[in-house]
């Protein structure tokens, strides 16, 4: 039987396991959980995970340090209940063969379900519909859509861009994608359309979803010529990393009302509180909600842990040569 450690605060276990996915965990293995509502030290992890060939932690928990490395010599995989494991790639993981898994694919879906009902309310423009209410009895927007009216564009066909494209599908939208890395094959696969430019895709498009990585390759990659190539009343969604975007060509764009836009995310984060996001009228900027816990995370952890036992590998395994192209 394979004996598991999960580090996880009480607390944060509630968020991530239902009842049924912690019974289905303790059905395939022996597992310790951390019964405490504290987040374990380095010192005290290296203790609670003696003897055990899994590790599951998460937000703020230990990661898998020399001194845990060396107390406890059985462990084989990291399983990481949350999304980035970049941090854990230091020298102290060189010439281990700890398997490093991620649950990014859970969030995922988490981030592709809020990017979707954004991009909705935004299209049909109810929240300016909704503050014009306020004082007057006012008619509907006449420049309102509906997803299959309406052309969207999806930035990035990372784990998240794909999650949304398998989404918003059957509304039958056009879909255009841009990613370097994407062949216009796997593009079709998807149901969307591939684009080569940047500027082409926010010319062409009603709505606008970021899912890229933060490297160096994608630092503010959505800059001043991309908003303005933006139609006037498009839906520019942001819950990716706010690096990504070169925020103050974005406000110029928001500040002629052009624009509406939902950033989850902002650089720096949060954002300053003297920040015009957080004021102007066509901005919903909220406080990285789209990708947080979710019982879809411990429902990847128990699928992961059954094809560990199996000999197969965890669905994202993360190596070093993955790290250029991951959040």
């Amino acid at each position: 039987m394979v004996n598991i450690g999960v580090l996880l605060p009480t607390n944060m276990q509630k968020a991530i396991f239902s009842e049924d996915s912690r019974k289905e965990l303790e059905a395939v293995a022996n597992v310790r959980w951390n019964e405490t509502d504290e987040q374990l030290t380095e010192e005290q992890a290296c203790t609670f995970l003696r003897d055990c060939q899994v590790a599951v932690g998460s937000w703020r928990t230990p990661k898998p340090s020399k001194a845990i490395l060396e107390s406890c010599p059985s462990l084989q995989l990291w399983e990481h209940a949350a999304g980035s494991v970049k941090a854990f790639f230091t020298d102290d993981l060189l010439g281990s063969d700890l398997m490093i898994a991620s649950c990014a694919p859970a969030i995922g879906k988490t981030v592709a379900e809020m990017a979707l009902g954004e991009m909705i309310v935004g299209l049909r423009r109810i929240i300016p519909n909704s503050q014009s209410n306020r004082t007057e009895r006012r008619a509907p927007l006449p420049n309102k859509l509906y997803l299959a009216a309406s052309t969207i564009g999806v930035v990035g066909a990372s784990q998240v861009g794909r999650y949304f494209l398998q989404l918003v599908r059957p509304f039958g939208p056009r879909m255009l994608v841009y990613d370097p890395f994407l062949t216009p094959e796997a593009a079709a696969e998807l149901g969307a359309t591939k684009v080569d430019s940047l500027l082409e895709l926010c010319g062409q498009c009603d709505a606008i979803t970021m899912h890229t990585p933060m490297t160096e390759s994608t630092r503010r990659m959505m800059g001043a010529a991309a908003f303005q190539a933006m139609k006037d009343d498009a839906v520019f969604i942001n819950s990716s990393r706010g690096g990504c975007i070169d925020e103050k060509a974005l406000i110029a764009e928001l500040e002629k009302g052009r624009l509406f836009a939902f950033l989850d995310v902002s650089d720096p984060e949060p954002a300053e509180m003297n920040n015009p996001i957080r004021t102007l009228p066509n901005v919903i900027y909220t406080s990285h909600l789209a990708g947080g816990p979710s019982y879809y995370i411990g429902n990847q952890v128990v699928e992961d842990i059954r094809s560990y036992k199996s000999g197969q590998k965890p669905k994202m395994v993360v190596t070093w040569d993955m790290l250029d192209c991951l959040a």
